[in-house]
Parts: structure tokens; C-alpha cells; sequence
């Protein structure tokens, strides 16, 4: 009997901590505009199995793609560079994986607060490097095309 309940509890606080991570990925779809006002803007759209980025600066789009959020390579330009790039959830962060020629960079993008404010952690992996966060606050919602 004791098994029983401590399976059934073990199923239930892992649905809840499931449902916890769906809830805060979902407040990342929108558009972020940096916080120190450099004029960098990331806009993330869930379409259902695969997300739309687009990360423009004050001028210019830097970068614009769909990618799946199951880890598979996608093929991508990146200021008119070939590039690849890998998506997946760890939690509620959504993680980028992005390689360009030799440098390879990770991002983990992360609501935080009140859900109107963003972290964007950028990890150089290859040259290795000093990470940094850079903070963002939303813009506007997108709402996904079901």
C-alpha cells in the first residue's frame, strides 16, 4: 500500500511540475526588447512542435528561423553566415545551441519576474568564454497560429 501512494505521489507532484514548466514556457512567446535600451529585440512564437525566433538589432534582422524544440539540427543564416542551430526545453528555459563555422554559442532564454521580463544567457562554448545575461522586457504577446 505504501508503494501505491508513494508512486501515486511521485505521478502527481511530477504532472504538477510538468504543467508548472508548460505554464511559464507558454509566457516566453512574445516580443523582448533589451532592457538598457541597445535596441536588440528577440521575438519567440510557438508553432505547435517548433519555434519561430527572430532576434533584429536597430536596424536590421540579425537572425530569423523555425526550428524543432526536440534537439534536431536545423540549417539557418545567421548575418547571411550558414549556421546550425538545436532547441529544446530544459524546464521552463528554452536552450539554443547555435554553431557558425568554428564558434559555437549557447543561449538559455528564461521568464522571470511578473512574466514581463526576460533573461537571455549567452554562453560562448567554442572559443570558450565569460557568459553574460542580458535582461529584456516585453514587448507585446504573440499569439501562435493553431
Amino acid at each position: 500500500m505504501k508503494v501505491l501512494v508513494i508512486t501515486a505521489s511521485t505521478l502527481l507532484l511530477a504532472g504538477s511540475a510538468l504543467a508548472a514548466d508548460d505554464a511559464l514556457r507558454a509566457k516566453l512567446t512574445g516580443k523582448w526588447h533589451q532592457s538598457d535600451g541597445n535596441g536588440e529585440t528577440w521575438t519567440l512564437k510557438d508553432s505547435g512542435g517548433s519555434i519561430h525566433l527572430a532576434n533584429s538589432g536597430s536596424k536590421e534582422t540579425i537572425v530569423e528561423f523555425d526550428c524543432n524544440t526536440v534537439g534536431k539540427e536545423c540549417a539557418i543564416k545567421h548575418v547571411g553566415r550558414k549556421s546550425k542551430v538545436s532547441l529544446w526545453f530544459n524546464g521552463a528555459k528554452l536552450v539554443e545551441l547555435e554553431t557558425t563555422g568554428n564558434q559555437v554559442v549557447k543561449r538559455r532564454f528564461a521568464v522571470t519576474g511578473d512574466g514581463d521580463t526576460m533573461d537571455l544567457e549567452t554562453i560562448p562554448i567554442t572559443p570558450s568564454g565569460q557568459g553574460e545575461t542580458t535582461h529584456f522586457k516585453r514587448v507585446s504577446s504573440v499569439v501562435s497560429k493553431e
